[in-house]
């Protein structure tokens, strides 16, 4: 285990960049794109928080890197994006013990889940790909924009949002469940809203982007393409993406200055394999924010609130101490920098 000869010198041409002193979390990371993408990050210099719901391996994973990388500051934080409470202790954790952050990668999710549920009782894989992804960005948000500096903060989609469409009426499939829809549903949903939320951030010391890893030869990249295409996998290394080449969009997002809610994957195979470049936004992102954003806030809502007081705001809720949100009109708050300093040293 280590970053491949070819790996550092594409980062050296195409990402020159140091991390040393900064620090990054990246959720799933004890195993594929997430492991990958947090040696990188280390590679680079930085300290790197393994933010896991499964601990043994997370610790494990941490075992491995600090052998590779002694010097570094790599630790473990539990979360379990299919659990409310858990994002809760993940967040406190974090306030509590004012944890310096620079860029924050959320990369856990699933796939292939009928039938299963999260803690709070939705469909797994909506519930945990962009229910509990949207629930740690809205709580954890305002401490970032508290920090006085730039925070990069990368929520990570499919290629398949492209294909995906959105139904309230049958939102989690409930009616007839399909794996890949419903997967796709879920990564469209996330990248609608950090679409929205990036342009509600611009300006802000917060900067949000996206990434995707095209097909990755993972478990969950497998698991998506097919058990046909899966058993091929031996041939399909020498043109789908390894687990290493994916990882290094978020070093592409951290050495350029992109606009707010851009989009990084693989530049060929539509997408689907390559080094990372920026990737179009399709229209079907750019559009219906503001139905979904509704759509979700009752959803949560109903999970955190008795029915006397499910009429008190999705706003209220999520500000506690802070006054920019995912329902505040207008400009965001907080440290205002640059957009000429976006470029970490």
């Amino acid at each position: 285990m280590s970053v491949t000869v070819k790996t550092k010198k594409w980062l050296k041409n195409n990402a020159d960049i140091t991390l040393k002193g900064k620090n990054v979390v990246v959720t799933g990371s004890n195993s594929g794109v997430g492991f990958k993408t947090a040696e990188i990050m280390l590679y680079l210099g930085a300290n790197v928080i393994l933010a896991c719901r499964n601990l043994q391996r997370a610790n494990d994973a941490r075992d491995l890197l600090a052998a590779q990388y002694p010097e570094s500051d790599i630790s473990v934080i539990p979360l379990d994006l299919a659990d409310f409470s858990s994002i809760d202790s993940f967040v406190s954790k974090i306030r509590q013990e004012n944890i310096d952050i620079d860029v924050f990668v959320n990369n856990a999710g699933v796939f292939h889940q009928p039938g299963l549920k999260t803690k709070d009782g939705f469909e797994l894989v909506i519930g945990t790909n962009y229910l509990g992804v949207n629930y740690l960005t809205e709580k954890l948000i305002p401490y970032l924009l508290s920090l006085p500096h730039q925070v990069v903060y990368i929520n990570t989609i499919s290629l398949i949002h492209k294909i995906a469409n959105i139904k309230y009426k049958d939102f989690f499939y409930t009616n007839r469940y399909r794996n890949l829809s419903v997967y796709a549903r879920s990564k469209l949903c996330l990248a609608k809203y950090t679409y929205y939320k990036a342009l509600k951030l611009d300006g802000s010391n917060v900067r949000m982007y996206m990434n995707h890893p095209g097909i990755a030869l993972t478990p969950l990249g497998l698991n998506a393409v097919g058990p046909r295409i899966a058993k091929l996998q031996k041939v399909f290394k020498y043109i789908f993406n390894s687990p290493e080449k994916s990882a290094l969009s978020v070093a592409y997002i951290l050495s350029n200055t992109f606009p707010a809610g851009s989009i990084v994957g693989p530049s060929k195979g539509f997408g689907g394999w390559g080094y990372p470049k920026l990737n179009r936004i399709c229209d079907k992102v750019k559009t219906g924010a503001d139905e979904l954003i509704a759509f979700t806030e009752k959803l949560v809502i109903s999970r955190q609130f008795p029915a006397e007081t499910a009429a008190q705001s999705y706003h209220q809720y999520f500000a506690g101490t802070a006054k920019y949100c995912l329902m505040t009109p207008g400009p965001a708050t907080g440290h205002q920098t640059p957009k000429k300093e976006l470029r970490l040293p």
